[in-house]
């Protein structure tokens, strides 16, 4: 089968076939002896996509390769006209491969979050990400509307599959209403892809960028409380951001949602390769010194997003210095002047959010407290906006 040929849709189709599940996440799923499952690998070698019988045995997990033609699919000493049928005579007729014994007993079906093509309809491309193209889609059998990543890639780019599946482990952890809904990925064939909660707002940096100083301030302070419950939500469940910025907050019916989970790791402490390309402007100074990323290196992020909520007109941090000046004046204890409009109870907890000490820091719980307080002081229409809020995530926290 040729890089762009299609798989048959009689091999896509079988409930235990995983597409491209890789390693890690097949192993977790076989669990007993006789566990099996079928998997695809891009080979760049060769140019062309491999089957995979994939089965716990006695001496741990084995791969062993379907040789598959249009009109058959081989296995050992056994053949058959598709691969469904080349498994019932597996389970029936045990075969032996390098002394050992191949017993198929329990087919591993697919999970809830493992989508194939079929479900998902393309209609709009709506920008690029970080590691591909995202487009705007829709569910096909609830006709819900969809944000789907597109890993721009043929398949052979192992590395990046892997940073799409790290999202994907990450994302299918949690369900809040400030965290954007994950509803899976889809593996089944090339072009691989993640499908995601679409969100009708965009995101909160082209908002800030677009209306300016149409937008109140208690929008803003609405905003920023909405990304603390979602922060707060994430460090409760143990797991730590790392990539918290306006540009990475999106909007859906003037509800803020936490979005892009590529950095995301599920656990407190994660040490970073400083050698690597980093978001310098929302890093914490102490990472410089102990390469460690924690919750409180969020919370100093979170700090340097309130700035940009703020900011009227929208500017990136630091926008007048290179790299290495702000990681040279922030080393030292400098820190961004506070936005005109920003009222002072916020600016308060901003300052809090990036003291020099991480320990001074206020945990993602505090924070919303803080800022649940400063809103309920200012009244006005955010006030409103967050008993609605409240409301909404009570039962999710």
């Amino acid at each position: 089968m040729a890089n762009k040929e299609k798989l048959p849709e009689e091999d896509i189709n079988l409930p235990y076939y995983h597409g491209a599940l890789m390693n890690q996440d097949a192993d977790q799923l076989l669990v007993n002896d006789g566990d099996y499952m079928i998997v695809m690998k891009m080979s760049p070698e060769l140019n062309k996509m491999q089957l995979f019988l994939t089965v716990r045995l006695k001496k741990g997990i084995r791969r062993y390769e379907i040789k598959r033609t249009p009109s058959s699919a081989k296995f050992a000493n056994k053949s058959a006209s598709n691969i469904g049928k080349l498994v019932d005579m597996l389970i029936k007729e045990t075969v032996e491969v390098k002394g050992e014994r191949v017993i198929l007993k329990r087919a591993i079906p697919k999970g809830k979050f493992q989508l194939m093509h079929k479900d998902v309809d393309f209609k709009k491309k709506l920008g690029s990400g970080a590691y591909g193209t995202v487009y705007r889609g829709r569910l096909t059998k609830t006709n819900t509307k969809i944000a789907v990543k597109k890993l721009d890639t043929e398949g052979n780019d192992e590395e990046m599959l892997a940073e799409m599946m790290k999202e994907a482990r990450v994302m299918q952890l949690y369900d809040h209403p400030n965290i954007v809904k994950f509803y899976g990925y889809i593996l089944d064939d090339i072009p691989y892809l993640l499908v995601l909660e679409y969100c009708n707002g965009g995101s909160v940096e082209d908002r800030l960028v677009e209306k300016g100083a149409k937008l109140s301030t208690q929008t803003r302070s609405l905003y920023t409380y909405h990304a603390a419950c979602g922060i707060d939500y994430l460090h409760k469940k143990k797991c730590i951001h790392r990539d918290i910025a306006a540009r990475n907050c999106l909007i859906h019916k003037d509800i803020v949602k936490i979005a892009d989970f590529g950095m995301c790791r599920a656990t407190s402490i994660y040490k970073v390769d400083l050698n690597k390309p980093t978001n310098i402007r929302w890093l914490a100074p102490e990472v410089w010194d102990n390469g460690e990323t924690r919750a409180n290196t969020d919370i100093y992020a979170f700090a340097v997003m309130m700035w940009e909520f703020y900011e009227v007109p929208y500017d990136t941090p630091y926008s007048a210095w290179k790299g290495y000046v702000v990681k040279q004046k922030t080393r030292g204890g400098y820190r961004l002047p506070t936005p005109a409009g920003m009222p002072p109870e916020i600016e308060e907890i901003m300052k809090e959010c990036w003291h020099v000490d991480p320990n001074k820091r206020p945990t993602a719980s505090e924070l919303k407290q803080k800022l649940e307080e400063a809103i309920i002081k200012g009244e006005g229409s955010a006030a409103t906006g967050l008993e609605k809020s409240k409301s909404q995530t009570s039962n999710q926290n």
